[in-house]
């Protein structure tokens, strides 16, 4: 029953930049207060979605990429249950790995952005 109302808030606030956030990929020590999801994937739909909301509401800051790919290794929450009220719960994320391309969110038409191409060459 707590790992369900654990899950519940991880999937609040965590949840919709993540993919395989499930009871399979949480380790909880409940009563230790250590919460532990191994392997989360990105969510890059979600992540470009707020990157191209963010670059129409101030096109000045617009990112000049997308994220195509992603994941965490490991996050880690620690709860103080004795002090919930009064003690912060820290959250943990260790090995992020974060592939991106470069991309033109503000070129976007019907949902699809230009993708810049690269023209260096490789030749010395």
């Amino acid at each position: 029953m707590a790992k369900k109302a654990i899950l519940e808030v991880l999937e609040n606030t965590i949840g919709r930049y993540v993919q395989n956030l499930d009871a399979e990929s949480l380790n909880v020590a409940i009563w230790s207060g250590k919460i532990q999801l191994q392997s989360l994937q990105l969510n890059t739909n979600a992540i470009n979605t707020e990157l191209s909301q963010r670059a129409h509401e101030r096109p000045n800051l617009a990112s000049p990429f997308r994220v195509s790919g992603g994941k965490f290794e490991n996050v880690t929450l620690d709860i103080q249950w004795a002090k919930l009220t009064s003690a912060p719960v820290v959250f943990r994320a260790r090995g992020l790995w974060v592939e991106v391309e470069p991309f033109n969110f503000l070129g976007e038409e019907n949902g699809v952005g230009e993708a810049d191409c690269d023209t260096r060459s490789n030749d010395p």
